[in-house]
């Protein structure tokens, strides 16, 4: 028997945004490639996003750390609050359950309180994620920048997962699950790219420590 099956689907066309972000050249666009790539060290758990413009830090032959931040859009009531509001804009990253936050440090060897994520709900027509976390992070203002930070239990004295970003994701694409509906041992390879410019605006959050990176001498773009 031949049994004959198609499978069609379509993607949202607009994802919490949509952006044009590189800087465009007259005389030609040059970029620099990872021809190996590396695995992704950080993957979603869930269906995720990755944007054109994206920083990653790239480690011949260790892989791929996303440089994932998140802008507070609403400032918290109390240092003690467990419940923090995010921008779901389509430039802060999309925070997900597991994952470790911190206040982005000055300097890419700061420290500071860490804490898991417990629950998520986005408000699409506030354009925000609602959050739960297990540890209070202190006063938070509007504005201010979360980063991924490492271990898997709250720290006072938590580092920065991504310490070094240092190559950008070329294009934008969605990611499927690496965890539940029966995948096992799912992983993914990624190639990034560098010598690229990108205007700054149109950018994910960037703290301090990662504009420190900046090559470029005009205001407003991002080069590495």
């Amino acid at each position: 028997m031949v049994t004959n099956l198609a499978y069609f689907y379509e993607t949202s066309r607009k994802v919490r945004g949509g952006k044009w972000v590189w800087v465009k050249d007259s005389n030609g666009e040059p970029r620099g490639n990872v021809l190996l790539g590396g695995t992704i060290l950080n993957p979603n758990k869930g269906f995720g996003h990755l944007w054109a413009a994206q920083l990653v830090q790239y480690t011949p032959a260790q892989g791929c750390l996303i440089f994932r931040s998140f802008a507070v859009k609403q400032a918290t009531s109390a240092a003690t609050d467990t419940t923090i509001y995010l921008n779901g804009d389509g430039y802060s990253d999309a925070p997900e359950v597991g994952m470790m936050l911190m206040v982005a440090p000055n300097a890419a060897n700061g420290t500071g309180q860490s804490a898991k994520v417990t629950a998520v709900e986005y408000d699409s027509v506030n354009e925000r994620f609602k959050v739960t976390i297990d540890t209070a992070l202190g006063s938070l203002t509007a504005g201010a920048i979360l980063v991924e930070a490492s271990g898997n239990s709250a720290s006072a004295s938590a580092s920065v997962l991504v310490p070094n970003p240092n190559t950008f994701i070329e294009a934008d694409r969605d990611l499927l699950p690496t965890e539940g509906y029966g995948l096992e041992n799912a992983n993914y390879s990624i190639s990034t790219v560098y010598n690229k410019q990108a205007w700054i605006a149109r950018m994910q959050p960037l703290p301090d420590y990662v504009l420190a990176k900046n090559r470029s001498y005009i205001d407003g773009i991002f080069w590495i």
